[in-house]
């Protein structure tokens, strides 16, 4: 994986040489802070998309219907995502479960059977190498999302694939 060069004091410096008025590196930090929470409330209380500047792409919410489907050849699929702390307490009760690697599912009943998922879509941006970018969402926006989606509070578009 190839990590990003520059970084919040890299941007800092960028902004104060090429502006008249000296900010802060405090008040930039909070103002960057600030944005940034609008951005994340705004995605995970209302499922809104985030059009990122200069044509870079957007982020948007989509959901997806996740089953147990059985195949032609008679073999269970089951796209059902993991519980994974569930699954890590039956493993510390049964080793056996862990030596056949038993997972627990989520059903998603809450949410009709559909499992929600957070994209970078970049098909209209028009910067170069657009497959070698990726954006990874942070705890704190995949934690409210996860709180709004269970109240009953946002809906997604439906993923055809």
């Amino acid at each position: 994986m190839i990590k990003c060069d520059y970084g919040a004091n890299d941007y800092y410096k960028f902004f104060t040489n090429n502006n008249e008025e000296k900010v802060s590196r405090s008040l930039y930090g909070q103002v960057i802070k600030s944005f940034n929470a609008f951005v994340r409330d705004r995605l995970s209380d209302k499922g809104a998309e985030i059009v990122f500047p200069c044509r870079i792409g957007r982020a948007e919410l989509k959901k997806k219907k996740t089953e147990v489907k059985i195949d032609e050849d008679g073999k269970v699929i089951n796209n059902l995502p993991t519980n994974w702390k569930a699954t890590r307490d039956l493993w510390k009760e049964s080793p056996e479960s862990k030596e056949k690697n038993v997972k627990i599912k989520f059903t998603n009943e809450h949410t009709d059977g559909y499992t929600f998922k957070i994209s970078y879509l970049k098909g209209r941006a028009t910067f170069r190498n657009k497959s070698i970018y990726k954006i990874r969402f942070n705890r704190t926006l995949k934690r409210n999302l996860s709180k709004s989606i269970f109240k009953g509070n946002i809906d997604a578009f439906i993923n055809p694939y």
